[in-house]
C-alpha cells in the first residue's frame, strides 16, 4: 500500500447535488419529518403513500448525514445479527423483527429498479468473515437459526471461502443472501427528486433550531405541524430529545483509486460480494461499481469521539496495514478518506416511538444500518397512520439500559456509552 500521498479528506459519494431550496415561508402541514437521511426519506415516502401533506426539513442537504457518509452496504446484518435478538429476545421475537429489517433492503431494492434510480446499485451478496477460528461457532448457530425462520444462507469453511475471497487469512465465513450496495448519498439525492415530483414539499439548508409544542423553528420560518418526526440519527440531544439515550459512534471509509480487473481479482474472484470481519471493531470492504475499492473500519482512540476526526492519519495506516496482511500482492493508492457519526443506543439496538410529554413528536433513533434505517422510517408512518405497534415493545425509546440515571451523571455521558457497548458486546 501507498503511504506516501494521504487521500483527500472528502466523501467519494458527493459529486452529483441537484438544486436546494431552503424553507423561507412559514407553513402549516400534517406531518414534520426532521432529516433527510434515509429514514426521514423512507418516511416521507410512506406518509405521502397514505394520503398525508408532507414536508421534509434538512439542515445541509439530503444524503449529508450518516446515510450518505456510510459505505453503502445494504443488508439485514449490521450491527446486529439474528441470533444477537434472538438472545436479547427468544427467536420468535427475533424473526418479527429481521423480517423489519429485511423489508428495508426490499423497500431500497424497489425504490430503485422500478423507478430507475441512478444511484449506483448493484447485488453483492455478504460475507461475514471470521478473524479467528473460533468465531465460525457463531456462524453455525446464525445459520441454524436463519434456516429456522425461512431465510437462506451459507456456510464457508476456510478452504471453500478461498475460491471467493482471494486470501488466506480468514477462517470460513457465512455468507448472507438479500443485500445489495449502492451510492448511498445519490440514492437520497435521486429519491428527494422522485419524492418532490409527488407533491412531497423537501427543504434543504433548513435546521430546525427549536420545538415547541407543535411549532418548529428554523432560521427564516415557523412550521406548524400536526405531526413531527424525528430521524436525525446522533443529533437528538441538540433538540432536547432523547439527550441522555443517543450517542455516536465513528467509523471511516476509504476509497482507492479505480483498479483493474486483476487488481479485483486478487481481493475477490467475484466482485459482487461485499464482506466485513469479526474483529471487535470490524473492517469492511467492497468493489464499488466503477471498480473502486471501499474500505472501511475504525480505532478504540476516535469511536466515541466527540466530533468527527478528520485527516486522520493512523486511521489510513491501520487500514491500509490490515489490507496489506490479508491481501500482500496489492499496491493500491487510497484517493478518498472521510469519517462518519452514527448514532447508537447503550444496547445498540434501535430507538423509536412517542415522545413521553408530547404524543405527536415520534423519534426514530440510532437506527446503526441503512435497511434498518429504512425500515423504521416506514414503521413510523404506519405507526401514526395505521396504528402498528409490533415492535414498540422492543425498539422502546424509553427501556432500561445497563448504565443510567445518577450513574451516567457522575461518569459522563461517553464513559456511559462505552460500557454500556462493552457490556452488550459481553467482552472481557
Amino acid at each position: 500500500m501507498n503511504f506516501n500521498f494521504p487521500p483527500k479528506d472528502h466523501v467519494l459519494w458527493y459529486t452529483k447535488q441537484s438544486e436546494m431550496k431552503p424553507c423561507t415561508q412559514n407553513l402549516s402541514i400534517e406531518v414534520a419529518i426532521i432529516g433527510g437521511g434515509i429514514a426521514g426519506l423512507s418516511a416521507a415516502q410512506e406518509f405521502a403513500k397514505q394520503g398525508k401533506k408532507v414536508a421534509l426539513f434538512e439542515q445541509y442537504f439530503c444524503g449529508s448525514g450518516a446515510t450518505g457518509k456510510s459505505s453503502g452496504f445494504v443488508t439485514p446484518n449490521a450491527e446486529l445479527s439474528l441470533t444477537d435478538f434472538a438472545q436479547k429476545f427468544n427467536l420468535d421475537v427475533a424473526h418479527q423483527i429481521w423480517d423489519l429489517i429485511s423489508s428495508g433492503v426490499t423497500n431500497i431494492s424497489n425504490n430503485i429498479i422500478q423507478n430507475k434510480l441512478n444511484c449506483d446499485f448493484q447485488i453483492q451478496d455478504a460475507f461475514v468473515l471470521a478473524a479467528k477460528k473460533s468465531d465460525t461457532a457463531t456462524f453455525t448457530k446464525e445459520h441454524e437459526n436463519l434456516h429456522k425462520i425461512g431465510y437462506e444462507s451459507k456456510l464457508h469453511d476456510q478452504h471453500s471461502i478461498q475460491s471467493i475471497v482471494n486470501s488466506n487469512q480468514y477462517f470460513g465465513a457465512l455468507q448472507y443472501f438479500n443485500s445489495f450496495s449502492f451510492n448511498p448519498f445519490l440514492y437520497c439525492q435521486e429519491l428527494k427528486q422522485m419524492l418532490q415530483s409527488q407533491g412531497v414539499l423537501i427543504f434543504e439548508q433548513t435546521p430546525i433550531t427549536k420545538i415547541s409544542n407543535h411549532h418548529l423553528t428554523t432560521p427564516h420560518a415557523t412550521i406548524t405541524a400536526d405531526i413531527i418526526v424525528v430521524c436525525t440519527d446522533h443529533n437528538f440531544a441538540e433538540l432536547q430529545l432523547l439527550k441522555d439515550d443517543v450517542f455516536h459512534a465513528q467509523t471511516f471509509v476509504m476509497a482507492s483509486e479505480q483498479l483493474q480487473e486483476d487488481q479485483i481479482k486478487n481481493i475477490f474472484l467475484n466482485k459482487n460480494i461485499m464482506a466485513w470481519d469479526t474483529q471487535l471493531i470490524y473492517n469492511y470492504f467492497r468493489i464499488s461499481k466503477d471498480n473502486r475499492l471501499i474500505l472501511g473500519g475504525g480505532d478504540i482512540f476516535t469511536s466515541y469521539a466527540h466530533q468527527e476526526t478528520h485527516n486522520y492519519a493512523r486511521i489510513t495506516k491501520k487500514l491500509c496495514n490490515y489490507f496489506e496482511q490479508k491481501f500482500p500482492k496489492l499496491n493500491i493508492q487510497f484517493e478518498y478518506q472521510w469519517p462518519g457519526l452514527i448514532g447508537i443506543s447503550k444496547d445498540i439496538a434501535p430507538m423509536i416511538g412517542r415522545d413521553q410529554k408530547h404524543p405527536h413528536i415520534y423519534c426514530v433513533a440510532a437506527s446503526t444500518g441503512i435497511a434498518t434505517a429504512a425500515a423504521l422510517g416506514v414503521y413510523s408512518a404506519q405507526h401514526i397512520t395505521q396504528g402498528r405497534s409490533d415492535l414498540d415493545e422492543y425498539f422502546s425509546a424509553y427501556r432500561k439500559f445497563p448504565i443510567g440515571g445518577i450513574i451516567q451523571k457522575i461518569i459522563g455521558k461517553r464513559l456511559s456509552f462505552i460500557l454500556s457497548n462493552i457490556i452488550k458486546l459481553n467482552i472481557p
